[in-house]
This record gives C-alpha cells, sequence and structure tokens, in this order.
C-alpha cells in the first residue's frame, strides 16, 4: 500500500516505521524541521514505565515496554536508561493505592519503601512520615529526540520519504494515498474536531546533581522528574497543569513562571536545597482529553487518526505506531480499542 504520515513526532515516526519495515511505501509529512522544539515530542528525556494507577495502561505495557528495547537493539543507539521509577506521596492516596493494585493484579515486579526504606533506593529524596514509595525496576528515561530520529531512519533504511511541509487540503493528499494516518499531537484537530484541549507545561533543570530513579510525585501538581543526565545540565523537573488552553500555532513557548515556583519549592521540600535555582526552563504542549485517555479512530474509510497525548502519550510511542499500523492492515479491529475508538467523528 501506498501510505502517508502526517505527523512526524514520536507517534508518526513509529507508525512509519511499522509500516515501511512491512513493505509499504511509506511517505511522512512534517511541517517543522526535524528536531524542533514546538511540539510534545522534543527534548532529551521522556519517562517511560510498566506502572500506571489505571490496570488498562499497564496492561497495554506488558506489550509496549519491551517495544523499547526492540527500537534500541534495532537501530544500534542508546536509547533507553533503565533506572526504575518510584511513584511517592500520602500513604492513602487513591493513585498510589491504585498503582499498587495493578501492579499486583498483573505481577509486575516491584517494591513498597517507606521513609526509612527508599534510601537505598533514592538517597536524597525526603519523605514525610505518612508517605510510601512504590518503586519498579522496569522503568526509566527516553532519550526522545535521539529515539524519534533512529525510528526516522529505520524508516527510510526501508524506503520511508520525509517530506518537510504542512498538509493543508487532506482530500487532494488522499488522491495520491491508499491511507492517510494523521499523527499530529498538538495539531490533532486540524482535520478531525476532537474534544482535546492543547495546554502549555512547564519543565527546568534545577542546579545540582542528584542520581537514583526517575519519579512522580502524587500531589495536586503531579511534579514528576529525571536523575542528572549523563552529559550534564542539572535536575529536570516538570509540572502538569491542566486548565490553560494554548494555541500551537502560537510559536511562544515561554515557561509559566508559578510553575517555576513549584519546582524550586519541590527542590527544596524533596531534596533539602536551601537556595534552589532553576538555571533552564521551557514550554511544550500536552493535548489533553477530559479523562485523559488515548483517542484512535477512522475519519472515513481512508483515513485513520490518533491523538495519544495526556503527557503520557510518548511512553507508548512503538506501541502506537504498531498499533496503526495493524489497524491500517486490518489486522487488528476497531472493537479491541473500545475505550479509545471514535468511529464517524
Amino acid at each position: 500500500m501506498k501510505i502517508a504520515i502526517v505527523g512526524a513526532g514520536i507517534h508518526g515516526s513509529s507508525t512509519a516505521w511499522a509500516l515501511a519495515r512491512r513493505g509499504h511505501r511509506v511517505t511522512v509529512f512534517e511541517q517543522f524541521p526535524l528536531g524542533h522544539d514546538l511540539g510534545s515530542s522534543h527534548g532529551t528525556s521522556r519517562i517511560v514505565r510498566r506502572a500506571y494507577p489505571d490496570a488498562f495502561y499497564t496492561e497495554i505495557m506488558q506489550e509496549g515496554y519491551p517495544l523499547w528495547r526492540d527500537l534500541e537493539k534495532d537501530s544500534g543507539e542508546n536509547l533507553l536508561y533503565e533506572c526504575g521509577l518510584l511513584t511517592f506521596g500520602d500513604a492513602d492516596n487513591a493513585n498510589i493505592q491504585s498503582v499498587i493494585r495493578s501492579l499486583e493484579a498483573l505481577q509486575v515486579d516491584h517494591q513498597m519503601l517507606d521513609r526509612k526504606g527508599v534510601g537505598p533506593v533514592f538517597p536524597d529524596l525526603l519523605l514525610q512520615k505518612n508517605e510510601v514509595g512504590v518503586f519498579t525496576p522496569e522503568a526509566g528515561w527516553v532519550h526522545a529526540d535521539l529515539a524519534i530520529n533512529a525510528t526516522l531512519k529505520l524508516a527510510q533504511s526501508k524506503g520511508a520519504e520525509v517530506r518537510h511541509e504542512r498538509v493543508t487540503d487532506l482530500e487532494e493528499l488522499k488522491k495520491s494515498f491508499d491511507a492517510v494516518v494523521l499523527c499530529q499531537g498538538a495539531w490533532a484537530t486540524q482535520f478531525v474536531p476532537l474534544p482535546v484541549r492543547v495546554t502549555l507545561q512547564t519543565f527546568g533543570y534545577i542546579v545540582g546533581e542528584h542520581y537514583g530513579p526517575v519519579w512522580i510525585e502524587e500531589g495536586p501538581h503531579s511534579l514528576y522528574g529525571f536523575p542528572s543526565e549523563p552529559w550534564g545540565g542539572g535536575l529536570k523537573t516538570g509540572v502538569h497543569y491542566k486548565d490553560v488552553p494554548f494555541d500551537p500555532d502560537d510559536p511562544s513557548r515561554e515557561p509559566v513562571p508559578a510553575a517555576i515556583d513549584l519546582i524550586t519549592d519541590f527542590a527544596w521540600r524533596r531534596f533539602g536545597h536551601d537556595w534552589p535555582r532553576v538555571k533552564f526552563a521551557k514550554g511544550c504542549l500536552y493535548t489533553n482529553t477530559a479523562n485523559e485517555d488515548f483517542l484512535m479512530g477512522k475519519l472515513d474509510e481512508q483515513v485513520l487518526f490518533v491523538s495519544a497525548c495526556s503527557g503520557h502519550g510518548f511512553k507508548f510511542g512503538p506501541w502506537i505506531g504498531k498499533t496503526m499500523a495493524d489497524l491500517v492492515e486490518g489486522v487488528r479491529k476497531p472493537e479491541e480499542f473500545g475505550r479509545f475508538w471514535l468511529e464517524g467523528t
């Protein structure tokens, strides 16, 4: 088949690789230069993990997580840094309890740690008396930019073409291809009226070095972060904001000052920094549904779409690519994805 992919983020590039390796003629359309920082897939690091508060996603990652290792092997690149994940917060927190239940139900390797037991896993972290941590070793972070570049190179090695142009007329594009897959990230509503909201999120690098797992703090702002990267740069920490809409065509990606305050407060509360300083901060885009689920479906018999963001979509990149390829080929049926699937949009 002759297939067009619109968007070259982690989902578009993964779909291109999955289809190209199966022998299809693939063309990827990307509106910005590769390596741009205007969307959701850019940067040096994205968390990957098996563990979720929602067992549905944990179950998907039983298939999806090993695909990162496959990508690393196929590309010959160092992409995955498997340092584990520590999710921590109040022992009675609903998400903490849900994570534990899903891990136990699916028999995923994990440890429950109190404030004393967390030391060997994350020596610098300060927990309160009523808090616990859930540590899963099969987790860590992926070098985002390298992962996208590696995936596109693999697709190109099988004949895929990448065109740097913005698709403005979907009907015209359909005339030249047997199928079209829309993987547009924050631009997902350009051709499909999806119930999503694009928001600007902030991450920043705190001055200093800390080593251990990636982490997620269960609380009102769901702060998350990474150990110091091998090439230095400080300690990357991010904040989830869900209530401020943002136009993706606005070129500004200025960080939100209130988010930087939360990052410095986190460094004081959790690492004991007396005068924490953020030396670099940046905004990136999330595309959120109301319940933070992914969306996929058919616009018509020729066009498929996927919107798998909501702050956790990158982790599923190879799985999304494989799944969209299966749907294009008819190997898997829409009813398998009833929770995500939109028909007749």
